[in-house]
């Protein structure tokens, strides 16, 4: 036995020394190709280039095709130049020139990656054209990101995606989709290179800062349901952020900027690549002390003791992003972790009046707050086997999640009847400085299996099989629920709810996909199935389908396309309904196993590509069918809302050298829309119609400058008033007494009283139209590049408002300087 292992082993040794042989031989023929080129032995390096290629793999395979096309570029040989620049992008969508590179070269690769040629891996698990896929997708690259001069990713998407908006539901940064959102951001699919960002206990994956801009190559949006392929949270959206690579760095940037209302960013990237080897480091900081502001009387219906609020502050501790990102061949590794701490400017957001904020009690650090600190880890190795590619990964996740929030300044004793008749609560509702703490920390591990082959690829046919299967374990390891009073009093922790909170659940997904294209038309269809061990009898079992079919010209195509998606109610409002239930005396409509939402959604799509030289257009039109959209009655979660949409995007762009213009226009009309079971079928904190252009000049070779002009609608939104839920819920307690006295009489005026109040609970406000412009410059000094943007140049003011929330106040004009080194 000792024989064998040990012949295996210097067998293995031999396999591996030769492959170290191999690898050096292959740098070496490159280099001595590269050294022919610089001394203007042309035909010597391409020669030599010619007679190897089939031996190079990796990045020195991405150098020779580069080294080839610049060969053919000194020979005034365009046609073959592009050849290899197009088999370049084959092997590296996300490949990037450096300032180094010739003028032409890097004109060539801009012009075959715009338009026609751009490729994403988003919408099917594999590279494909803007053309070619199955769903209306934006495409934000690095560029249009510093264009928009947006602050953080809410910004960016609403900047240049038809159909999305900002919400603001005071706790959190928000962004809804074609009118439907949340209390935060948990039905959009957010993920960093493919790898989930969203939390597992509250499917939040928030679009503030602590996700670093800086470290982003491009934004890949699918903009319609897609759990055929990323299963549940992918209901409306999904968002994948591409990072740079470290030869699009090749070296170090530093930036640092400072701004008004105690702005403070900083940033710092770190790439190289050396042959196999691609590292690429980031870190950022960023910090704001918010904007003060008094609401006018008529925007706060309810006592307070002062009429101050501060809007984009962020909390004691900086947000920040941390990560590293390494690849070795077909070898993987990404590791980010992040926090991010939101301070909502007002109390609860059924309430949602000011509130002193230093008066109240720290829990581990914290002031009240939506705080957010995760990790998450990603290993992944991808092989082929002939026509075959097979990718498998490994990820893991955690995060500390904290929700501190002001329930009210005053004593609220109704609202402590309203929830329960247990008398150490109510007496903690009789005092002032109310507040709720929740805390956890969750666990996540998975391992995925992807992979697609071609099964024919001629002339007149092409087609490919993608298919994958992944499992997941999470739970949630400790909770923390209390109730504060006097500000800074608390009672003890109650153990049962901290044990009823500790769960863990595992998940099963497979999918399949086929693509098929006959010449111009292209058939793709989907199916993904999603089963979750919930634990409890309620487990989840959900099919996901898509089909799409798609026609191709030369200068333009259409998609008409069907998909079906979900997301599962998040674990800890399932959860919270079961605290509730332990100390809530009427329990009636409490359900402590929360259905899925579901979302059904039919689009058709023309787009024409170089009608005019640098235009690129999209119209779509879509139709949207949701159900049991999860609502917030006051603090427990219901599936009680329906939404039924239609609407027209329009998305263009137009690109020339020195000047670029990306505009979009959108317009929504519900038809069937609910607040609390009361059917509004209208838009409900959504604009009928809004748009963005967002220009970009290169005023000079110094000196560039963008601005951002947003545009949003005459909204409406709808709330519900909590004083007229407990005065109902009064009235009808008293008037179920005296029928079981059967005082009848009686009865029927406490009922009278109950349909009076029960009639003003939901209540409609109206949202000012609004427009907002912005403005920025960058001016480069060799290595140095300063710049300064101004957002809201004309300090319009206005308020938004998001799920069961009151009308929250915007920010004004902020601004920013800034500057940037590259070593």
């Amino acid at each position: 036995m000792r024989k064998i292992i040990y012949s295996l082993l210097f067998c293995g040794l031999a396999l591996s020394a030769s492959a170290q042989d191999t690898e050096g031989q292959q740098i070496g023929v490159y280099q001595q190709a590269e050294d022919d080129y610089d001394i203007g032995r042309i035909d010597t390096a391409r020669v030599q280039l010619l007679n190897n290629i089939q031996y190079f793999k990796g990045n020195v395979l991405q150098s020779a095709y580069r080294l080839l096309a610049l060969c053919d570029i000194a020979s005034d040989n365009d046609t073959e130049a592009e050849r290899y620049v197009k088999q370049l992008l084959d092997e590296n969508p996300y490949y990037s020139t450096t300032l180094n590179d010739p003028p032409r070269f890097i004109d060539m690769v801009e012009r075959i990656r715009s338009g026609r040629t751009a490729t994403i891996t988003t919408a099917s698990s594999q590279s494909e054209t803007l053309n070619e896929v199955p769903v209306p997708t934006v495409l934000i690259t690095e560029e249009m990101i510093r264009n928009c001069g947006g602050r953080n990713l809410q910004e960016v998407l609403a900047a240049y995606v038809p159909g999305m908006h900002i919400v603001d539901g005071n706790d959190d940064i928000n962004i809804a989709m074609r009118g439907i959102y949340s209390n935060g951001q948990e039905k959009i699919l957010i993920m960093l290179n493919g790898h989930r960002l969203n939390s597992y206990a509250t499917n939040i994956a928030a679009p503030d800062f602590s996700i670093s801009l800086e470290k982003l190559k491009q934004i890949e949006v699918l903009r319609g349901p897609a759990s055929s392929l990323y299963g549940g949270v992918a209901l409306t959206a999904v968002v994948n952020l591409i990072t740079k690579q470290g030869a699009d760095v090749d070296g170090i940037q530093v930036k640092g900027a400072y701004g008004n209302y105690g702005q403070a960013h900083g940033n710092m990237l770190f790439g190289k690549r050396y042959f196999d080897l691609d590292l690429l480091v980031w870190g950022t900081i960023h910090h704001a002390s918010g904007e003060k502001m008094n609401i006018e009387p008529e925007e706060d219906i309810y006592n307070h003791r002062t009429t101050e609020v501060v809007v984009g502050r962020i909390g004691k501790k900086p947000s920040y992003d941390f990560g590293i990102q390494m690849k070795w061949k077909d070898l993987q590794f990404l590791y980010d972790t992040h926090f991010s701490q939101i301070v909502a400017p007002l109390t609860m957001s059924t309430l949602a009046k000011p509130y002193l904020y230093d008066d109240y009690k720290t829990y581990n650090g914290i002031k009240p707050s939506f705080a957010t600190k995760s990790h998450h880890a990603d290993l992944s190795y991808q092989r082929s086997f002939g026509k075959l590619n097979l990718t498998g990964r490994l990820t893991y996740d955690n995060s500390d999640l904290t929700h501190y929030q002001v329930i009210s300044e005053y004593e609220f004793s109704d609202f402590g009847h309203y929830l329960t008749d247990n008398p150490s609560i109510l007496a903690i509702f009789a005092q002032d400085g109310l507040s709720r703490y929740i805390n956890g920390q969750e666990q996540n591990y998975g391992v995925q299996l992807k992979g697609d082959i071609s099964y024919i690829n001629t002339k007149s046919h092409k087609g490919s099989l993608a298919f994958g299967a992944e499992f997941s374990h999470f739970q949630l390891d400790d909770v923390r629920y209390m109730l504060g009073y006097n500000y800074t009093s608390s009672i003890p922790e109650i153990y049962k709810i901290s044990e009823l909170g500790k769960g863990n659940e595992n998940s099963y997904n497979a999918f399949l996909q086929l693509k098929h294209q006959w010449g111009p038309v292209i058939f793709n269809a989907g199916l993904r199935y999603d089963h979750k061990n919930r634990g409890s009898a309620s487990n989840i079992n959900e099919f996901s389908p898509r089909v799409a079919l798609i026609f191709l010209q030369p200068k333009w195509n259409v998609k008409l396309s069907y998909s079906k998606s979900f997301v599962d109610a998040p674990y800890l409002y399932r959860k919270t309904n079961s605290f509730l239930m332990t100390f809530q005396s009427n329990t009636d409509n409490i359900d402590e196993d929360l259905m899925a939402e579901s979302l059904h959604s039919y689009q058709l799509t023309f787009a024409g590509n170089e009608w005019i030289p640098g235009l690129n257009f999209e119209v779509n039109g879509f139709y949207n069918r949701a159900k049991n959209i999860i609502m917030t009655h006051i603090i427990e979660y219901l599936n009680e809302g329906n939404n039924e949409a239609m609407g027209v995007e329009l998305m263009a762009n137009y690109r020339l050298r020195r000047f670029t213009a990306d505009f979009n226009m959108s317009w929504i009309h519900t038809m069937k829309n609910n607040v609390l079971a009361r059917d509004i079928n209208t838009n409900n904190n959504t604009p009928k119609l809004m748009s963005n252009l967002v220009l970009g000049w290169q005023a000079t070779k110094q000196l560039k400058l963008h601005s951002h002009l947003g545009f949003m609608g005459k909204q409406e939104t709808y709330n519900t008033d909590v004083v007229q839920i407990i005065a109902a819920n009064k009235f009808y307690n008293t008037y179920l007494y005296y029928v079981d006295i059967g005082d009848m009489e009686e009865a029927q005026g406490w009922y009278e009283l109950y349909e009076m109040a029960n009639s003003r609970i939901v209540y409609a406000r109206d949202l000012d139209a609004r427009a907002i412009l912005d403005l920025g410059a960058e001016y480069q000094l060799g290595k140095i590049t300063l710049g300064v943007d101004i957002h809201n140049l004309f300090d319009t003011h206005g308020n938004l408002s998001g799920m069961n929330a009151k009308r929250v106040p915007q920010k004004g004009r902020w601004f920013t300087f800034s500057v940037a080194y590259k070593f």
